[in-house]
């Protein structure tokens, strides 16, 4: 009988660990999205390009130091990223601009996919 309890009992320690990670994660998530979204912030809103991810943009620009997040509206696979700077203030177009220019990764097979199709970086408000 102890040898059936023992795993059933660190089955279920491991499936609460793992439901208290998940729930921490997806309110840092939710957090640095409210954080990016506030109207005092100053922030850029970059359209993602057809063919790719936004995921793939959100990790070129976090990895280069921006706060980046995908906008909330209109929906969870919105193509709008919202990007700024960790210390509140504006983020430098140019060097934004620079970041986007050079990524052409897609997330998706790129032997088949092929480079992201894009014309000059713009922003929403440009």
């Amino acid at each position: 009988m102890l040898y059936v309890v023992i795993p059933v009992l660190v089955v279920v320690a491991l499936l609460v660990g793992g439901m208290v990670l998940l729930k921490r994660a997806t309110a840092r998530e939710i957090d640095q999205s409210n954080r990016l979204q506030n109207a005092d912030r100053p922030t850029l809103r970059y359209e993602v390009p057809p063919g790719q991810d936004p995921a793939v943009v959100v990790n070129a620009l976090t990895s280069e130091g921006y706060d980046a997040s995908p906008d909330s509206e209109p929906g969870p696979s919105s193509p709008i990223v919202i990007i700024g700077r960790a210390d509140g203030r504006a983020p430098d177009r140019n060097a934004v601009r620079a970041t986007l220019t050079l990524l052409d990764e897609t997330n998706i097979d790129p032997p088949t996919s092929g480079p992201v199709e894009r014309g000059r970086v713009r922003f929403l408000d440009e």
